[in-house]
């Protein structure tokens, strides 16, 4: 053994640190089946994010999942604080605002103003992916009937979805028939898109063609 080690030194150099390679290999691997990444965005950038009472700041770590409380909190600022689950959020986008109700801080500090704005978006895109998730037919939306039959009569009018004068809840649907007489058929055009115009509260208007003189 002691002459194989002689003769090939630069072979068992490499056999260990293969060996230890694979080793942390399989650690890392373990350690990353066992946790969950999560993502941090808060602004202002210089508050205290306090998780479960470890400091964190902005950026991505692993955390092994479970049910958190996070505390975000600065001087001059309203402390935030409530609980999430890492199996429902792998994103925390959260700001926090003056106790004085004004933006001067955001509005004299661009890079966390910045941050502020795009915090709003995120959250925007997730308000708005949740209302079209709640009313799926507005994937399908507008559908528009413009046609000329054999005998050359013109129909034409259009489906809507939305939040209308006239709506009762937060989603309508909102049939403008600029020749007329075609809410049946309109029904019929959101069954074929395979919905069901029962499950909805659906505004008629009719808005002749005006012609040009």
């Amino acid at each position: 053994m002691k002459n194989l080690l002689r003769k090939n030194p630069l072979a068992i150099i490499i056999i260990i640190g293969l060996l230890l390679l694979g080793i942390i290999s399989a650690v890392i691997l373990i350690y990353r089946q066992n946790t969950v990444e999560i993502e941090l965005r808060i602004a202002p950038a210089s508050a205290t994010v306090l998780i479960d009472g470890k400091k964190y700041q902005n950026g991505t770590f692993r955390i092994k999942p479970g049910t958190y409380t996070i505390k975000i909190e600065k001087e001059g600022f309203t402390t935030k604080e409530y609980q999430f689950n890492t199996d429902t959020t792998k994103k925390i986008y959260d700001y926090i605002l003056q106790t004085d109700g004004s933006y001067s801080w955001y509005l004299n500090h661009s890079e966390d103003a910045e941050l502020l704005t795009s915090i709003g978006d995120y959250e925007a895109n997730l308000e708005a992916t949740a209302y079209n998730d709640k009313h799926k037919i507005v994937y399908s939306l507008p559908i528009i009937y413009a046609n000329y039959d054999k005998d050359y009569n013109y129909t034409e009018y259009r489906i809507d979805g939305g939040s209308f004068d006239g709506c009762n809840t937060d989603f309508c649907l909102k049939v403008t028939d600029t020749t007329g007489g075609n809410l049946d058929n309109a029904k019929q055009k959101i069954k074929d898109a395979g919905f069901n115009p029962d499950d909805y509260q659906i505004l008629y208007q009719y808005t002749p063609i005006i012609p040009l003189d």
